[in-house]
């Protein structure tokens, strides 16, 4: 069982996990997200999306990009007052991540376009040691 420190919130209102890349830690990342986001008495469509979001932008990051510095991925999850920003830190790839449009029955290929459906904003930026690739939801 996973358990989550509440009580180590940053100033910024923001809880970082370092998580190994590994595929479990789309799973890690779910739960962690889903007992803040309880905690913090999120609704539960808000709380899916985020679940949905943090585990195609994981995914993205274990399939695209090399590992960070060290080792690992950053899984960020930002609270404000009407947004909930999710962030997955990796160390950068060859190509930056771009919104495809795979055919229907193709079986991979969706990840940022399902995290574009669900969020109002979706990004990703580059950094000296990798990339950071975010997606905003509504509070609700």
């Amino acid at each position: 069982m996973v358990t989550v420190d509440l009580v180590e919130l940053d100033i910024d209102n923001a809880w970082t996990w370092r998580l190994p890349f590994a595929a479990t830690s789309a799973r890690t990342a779910r739960t962690n997200v889903t007992v803040v986001l309880r905690h913090l008495a999120v609704g539960q469509p808000t709380v899916d999306d985020a679940r949905l979001v943090i585990s195609e932008l994981i995914g993205n990051a274990l399939r695209h990009a090399r590992p960070l510095l060290g080792g690992g991925l950053a899984v960020t999850l930002r609270v404000e007052a009407n947004a909930l920003r999710l962030a997955v830190d990796d160390g950068g790839s060859a190509t930056l991540p771009a919104l495809l449009n795979p055919p229907l029955l193709t079986p991979s290929g969706r990840g940022l376009w399902i995290v574009r459906t669900l969020t109002t904003a979706w990004g990703v930026r580059e950094g000296v040691s990798g990339n950071t690739v975010f997606g905003v939801l509504p509070r609700h």
